[in-house]
């Protein structure tokens, strides 16, 4: 659709004006007396007042009349009309009189003549001699569009302009000199980014701005903040062009320019635009047609979308470098894709969750108490290892602490086999660490890893000003708990009883297995939990599991005299060492509440 407001000549006699109470924003609108307008803040309304937030979207609806107009409050419109200090919801307005809706005051007038507000007069309408074109994309892509060879050869260059721009800033400053350069009727060119940050703001305000002029241009070029504002509210294509002769006032505010065409970009640029303006014609006719005008506001508007998707193609990769501290390739191209626009968003599922800490840690700064860097070099060693396995299994980062790291699974893609990747990687992890170098980095460091699943809410979690990617729930806590028994049980790696059952389900023995190694109460829970041991299927195990799995079911039965027989009997480890102490600690026979598991007294 072409909008056009009609210059002095048009015929029309009626108008509507509407002014802001600070007096910093005007409209004047023509009144046909077969039309029936909409006022409200969106920029589509025949009446757009966008700087009232005490205006609906669509407030009202205005019928032309004989010598005046009706006026309709919407359903919807919360406040009223005030019309002689009265609100109302319907009235009749003569020519000569005025309203108020919210804090903007509206007049009815015939002929040219000026509205009155109050006792104060507004100033002559600075587009009286203005016409106005707005364009959408749907019937730009109408247009022909008769590129020359200059043309053509930029948006060949296109690709190599925007990788060679080291941000946006040089970007933009690039852009504006190569469409100068690409429309020879153009005199001055500006790539503007504004801040606009809802519909009740009043005009767009410029934050970055580069721009290129003609050298025989001596004037000085400023941007219509109207125009900017119109065509990033509408996201359609406006031109205005000024008809500039003896008798009408300059009303474009850059000296000796008489036509200017705006293009709002879109998507991830939304908020800039392009802004082009040139000298026109003198006594009425203009130089440049509107014919003229849609060629190059089309070519324009190409090399905005240009821009747009490359420049989104720079930031998705850009995004994917981030991401790939945190996230496996298969975790980000999920994230990534078109149709996960919300994929960074916190949700509920079923969620597996690994505590990893260093062990040795405190022996190793006294060793090296003196040489802070390597210190430093083997702490990043250790975190990189765990990382690394982390990441490799399609699992992410959630924090690190310290020599500490959390990875989860689960989120933002369900593995198919629930906790397995998350103790593959676990395994992987007691692997790197026992067969480190003893020259290198990770000699005398051990690590301790607990995995636990169950639900959870994991994505970007935090508050409005600091957000990063995380889980959260009960299975978080009770991960580090296991993690911090594992010190207790003098083992690698431990986990629930629902983790127990995925390894049962999707893992040969040959692989891995887990060992049951006893029902305890966590410190400050009341729930009691079973606990097992991870080991890789290679680990030697045989010659006294099923002799410890035996007095374990003695311990929880409550025939601790034949577990101690068996326990003593069995090679030293550990897990049976920790019973033992346990049944000692109780004075060698179970509580009379004895509910099969032990009361932990440390975390």
């Amino acid at each position: 659709m072409v909008d056009q407001v009609p210059n002095q000549n048009s015929g029309v006699s009626l108008w509507l004006h509407a002014q802001s109470s600070c007096k910093q924003h005007q409209t004047r609108n023509p009144l046909s007396e077969t039309a029936t307008l909409t006022i409200g803040r969106r920029p589509d309304n025949q009446c757009a007042v966008f700087w009232d937030p005490q205006l609906s979207r669509q407030h009202a609806h205005l019928e032309v009349l004989a010598g005046g107009i009706q006026l309709a409050c919407l359903p919807h419109a919360r406040n009223p009309l005030v019309v002689d200090d009265r609100p109302c919801r319907n009235a009749i307005i003569p020519a000569g009189s005025s309203f108020r809706i919210g804090s903007t005051s509206f007049a009815v007038t015939m002929g040219r003549s000026k509205p009155e507000f109050g006792n104060a007069d507004v100033p002559p309408d600075e587009g009286e001699s203005t016409e106005q074109l707005a364009y959408d994309s749907a019937e730009l892509r109408q247009v022909a569009m008769p590129a020359s060879a200059d043309q053509m050869q930029i948006l060949c260059d296109l690709p190599d302009i925007v990788s060679a721009a080291r941000s946006d800033i040089d970007l933009a400053a690039t852009l504006a000199e190569v469409i100068l350069n690409s429309i020879p009727q153009a005199v001055a060119v500006a790539a503007i980014e504004c801040e606009l940050s809802d519909e009740s703001s009043e005009q767009a305000v410029p934050v970055t701005l580069r721009v290129a002029t003609r050298e025989s241009y001596s004037g000085r070029f400023r941007p219509s903040r109207r125009l900017m504002t119109q065509a990033l509210r509408s996201q359609k294509s406006v031109v205005y062009r000024w008809n500039q002769d003896d008798n009408s006032p300059q009303a474009t505010i850059s000296d000796n320019l008489n036509w200017a065409f705006c293009i709002p970009l879109s998507g991830s640029a939304r908020g800039w635009c392009l802004y082009v303006a040139g000298e026109g014609g003198v006594l009425g006719g203009l130089v440049l047609d509107e014919n003229e005008l849609k060629a190059d506001l089309k070519f324009t508007q190409v090399l905005g979308r240009f821009i747009t998707s490359f420049r989104q193609v720079r930031q998705l990769q850009e995004q994917k470098t981030r991401l790939s501290s945190f996230f496996s390739p298969k975790v980000i191209e999920n994230i990534t894709s078109a149709a996960a626009e919300d994929a960074l968003s916190a949700s509920e599922s079923d969620v597996t969750v690994l505590f990893c800490d260093v062990r040795g840690f405190s022996r190793k700064a006294e060793e090296h108490k003196d040489n802070l860097p390597y210190l430093l070099e083997c702490v990043r060693e250790a975190l990189g290892v765990m990382t690394q396995q982390i990441l490799q299994h399609d699992g992410a980062i959630a924090d690190f602490q310290g020599d500490a790291a959390l990875g989860f699974w689960g989120w933002p893609v369900a593995p198919e086999n629930g906790a397995v990747p998350a103790c593959l990687s676990a395994l992987a992890i007691q692997r790197v660490f026992d067969q480190a170098d003893s020259h290198g980095p990770l000699n005398g460091f051990s690590v301790g890893l607990g995995i636990a699943h169950g639900r959870a809410i994991a994505g970007q979690i935090g508050t409005q000003d600091l957000a990063k990617i995380g889980v959260f729930g009960p299975v978080v806590n009770q991960g580090a708990r296991l993690e911090s028994m594992t010190r207790q049980f003098d083992v690698s790696i431990i986990v629930d009883e629902a983790t127990a059952e995925a390894v049962r389900k999707h893992l040969p023995t040959s692989v891995a297995s887990v060992r049951k190694l006893a029902h305890v109460r966590p410190k400050g829970m009341d729930i009691p939990v079973v606990v097992y041991e991870l080991v890789s299927g290679d680990a030697d195990v045989s010659p006294h599991y099923l002799q410890f799995e035996s007095a374990l079911e003695h311990i929880v039965s409550g025939n601790w005299d034949e577990a101690m027989n068996l326990l003593e009997t069995t090679p030293d480890d550990g897990p049976g060492n920790f019973l033992i102490q346990q049944i000692r600690e109780c004075g060698g026979a179970p509580p009379v509440d004895w509910d099969g598991a032990f009361s932990l007294t440390r975390k």
